[in-house]
């Protein structure tokens, strides 16, 4: 009859060898994802391929924000809530602030934090 120790030591040597296999897993997808860009690449390059042959062409990227064009008629909106111990200010439009946040469920109100 095993001991718990001799259990114990098997389910170490168990997770062990999962952690090492996951471990194996994880960079054979990454070999195989560098394999799968480097043929992509080539076969554009062979065949002359274009964003827009790819159906790419036109659509543009998230992560820069584009300036707003001149003669817009959004104007800015001047904060109307502001923390006391940091200066932090919010317009009241969005989604509230964390620091905001923090204080309505200590029990504050808006109201508390209105700029006079």
């Amino acid at each position: 009859m095993s001991t718990v120790n001799e259990l114990q030591q098997q389910i170490n040597q168990a997770e062990a060898r999962v952690d090492e296999l996951r471990k194996i897993l994880a960079q054979q997808k990454s070999n195989e994802r560098v394999q799968a860009i480097a043929s992509a690449k080539e076969l554009i390059k062979l065949h002359q391929l274009t964003l827009a042959d790819l159906g790419l062409a036109g659509k543009k990227a998230i992560t820069r924000k584009e300036p707003r064009p001149v003669g817009d008629k959004r104007s800015t909106v001047a904060p109307k809530y502001q923390d006391p111990s940091d200066g932090k200010t919010w317009t009241g439009r969005g989604k509230t602030p964390s620091w905001l946040a923090a204080y309505l469920s200590a029990g504050y109100s808006k109201e508390d934090f209105l700029i006079k």
